[in-house]
């Protein structure tokens, strides 16, 4: 049966963008049918792409009432409950697959939902499903990467981003993908060459900014150009980033350049005790002169960073005398091997859920002797942090500034971690630092071994099993009882 000429003009509209007129036409073609499913389903589109994810529920579970079995319907059904966080999304895309087992975009959703909750083998059996049903569907294969990468199985899942590549060579998404796959393999070169396309991902969280002056990415890996030059640096990322790659400011000041960087607040009197950098100005304040601008994480790209030549100094922070002084005095009427101890990052990171350390595993290390332990826990958010079993004493210090808090950690002994900034600090401290990862940790951490390209002073324990904790942790217990 032939669609409507309002729907069918409001399509075309639909899919050049034009969204206000194609929900019009949409409307007008429920006026004279209203039991017509595929104009309320559109509609409910419409919702969803300006984020009305009520709305868009509302409209699509209407052209499902009146057309209960299509495929697309409960697929798009599912991308909306995702979005809204709530778990129906799971069976939606099971639904859509019931219906039509080579629905590529269900069986993506199905294996992106299965992922997140930390199914990764049946993740990787619907993502393979995805590609024998299109062969021809970049998306699933770098879906498939994503499953593949999630197990740990790094070099299958660097085969699938070529391929989505093959077929979309410009698949911006694609190419960010592959530059983490790459890193956890500690090809660094071609990772940060690859990770260059994360600002031509829409999705990307942050937006490469654009200042008359060029960036430093046109030099295409050379600094020649950089003696004498003005750059102005900024961070892009988290607090554990901006931390990692502010080392590279030193370099570009061993070739003469004069490198001003824009400072976090929070991180401002390690900045100022530090060598870093020639001038340190604020967010949103104005812009001093400068020749050339870049987000740190272009940097190990433009300093052509291989394994054999990461800046590895460290420490590379120096805390104020006063705040160093003052928690020397505090922690040295302690008695005890001082350890520093965070179980817990962002809790708004989806990562979170795979990297944070269960209260009740933990609850072992508590039985050690001679022990003080200090919690690093700093998030106001206090009332979202897993609480450790009662009778593990520690001592919680309050939710100091970033300075205050690594003037504790330079002198303690020891910082225990899940993969968190404090990690980060530590290792930028060049405190002794025993980071825990859960099996398929982030790239900077790599794949194997329990030393860190990145911190001299790191010791890492990995996870053998997904969502496994316990050996992990009787590990640290039984090396921690031969630190002390």
């Amino acid at each position: 049966m032939p669609l409507p000429n309002h729907l069918v003009n409001a399509i075309e509209l639909h899919q050049i963008g034009e969204l206000s007129q194609a929900a019009e036409l949409y409307r007008k073609t429920l006026d004279s049918d209203p039991d017509n499913a595929d104009a309320w389903h559109l509609l409910g589109l419409i919702a969803f792409k300006k984020e009305d994810n009520y709305l868009a529920l509302k409209l699509i579970k209407t052209a499902i009432d009146i057309q209960p079995n299509t495929a697309d319907f409960h697929n798009n059904l599912g991308r909306v409950y995702n979005a809204l966080g709530d778990d129906k999304a799971y069976f939606e895309y099971y639904r859509s697959i019931k219906l039509n087992p080579n629905h590529v975009k269900a069986l993506c959703n199905l294996a992106s939902s299965l992922r997140v909750r930390g199914e990764f083998s049946a993740a990787i059996d619907y993502a393979m499903r995805a590609t024998k049903a299109d062969p021809t569907d970049p998306e699933a294969y770098n879906n498939l990467g994503n499953a593949l990468k999630d197990m740990n199985t790094i070099e299958d899942a660097i085969v699938a981003y070529n391929r989505a590549i093959e077929l979309v060579p410009d698949y911006a998404l694609a190419h960010w993908n592959l530059s983490l796959a790459l890193l956890s393999l500690g090809r660094y070169e071609e990772g940060f060459k690859e990770m260059m396309w994360r600002w031509r991902w829409d999705g990307f969280p942050n937006k490469l900014r654009e200042f008359v002056q060029p960036g430093l990415q046109i030099l295409s890996g050379s600094v020649d150009e950089l003696r004498g030059k003005r750059i102005l640096l900024y961070p892009e990322q988290g607090l554990g980033d901006t931390i990692q790659f502010i080392r590279y400011a030193a370099l570009l000041r061993e070739i003469g350049s004069h490198v001003i960087f824009e400072c976090p607040r929070g991180l401002l009197p390690l900045m100022e005790e530090s060598s870093l950098v020639d001038e340190i100005i604020f967010p949103n304040e104005k812009l001093p002169e400068f020749d050339f601008h870049a987000p740190l994480l272009d940097l190990p790209y433009l300093f052509k960073t291989q394994a054999d030549n990461i800046p590895r100094f460290v420490p590379y922070f120096t805390i104020p005398k006063e705040v160093a002084d003052k928690w020397q005095k505090k922690i040295s009427k302690i008695k005890g091997f001082k350890v520093g101890l965070n179980w817990q990052g962002n809790v708004q990171s989806p990562a979170e859920r795979f990297r944070g350390l269960p209260p009740s595993d933990l609850k072992i290390l508590a039985s050690l002797e001679n022990i003080a332990w200090f919690s690093l826990q700093k998030d106001p958010n206090q009332g979202h942090l897993p609480r450790l079993s009662d009778d593990f004493e520690i001592i919680d210090t309050g939710s100091e500034a970033l300075v205050e808090t690594a003037g504790l950690i330079q002198t303690l002994d020891l910082i225990i971690t899940s993969d968190t900034a404090m990690a980060h600090l530590a290792g930028s401290l060049g405190k002794p630092v025993w980071v825990l990862l859960h099996h398929a940790p982030d790239w900077r951490w790599q794949t194997t071994g329990s030393v860190n390209s990145w911190y001299p002073s790191a010791r890492l324990f990995r996870q053998t099993k997904p969502g496994q904790w316990n050996s992990i942790i009787e590990e640290v217990f039984i090396s921690l009882k031969h630190s002390i």
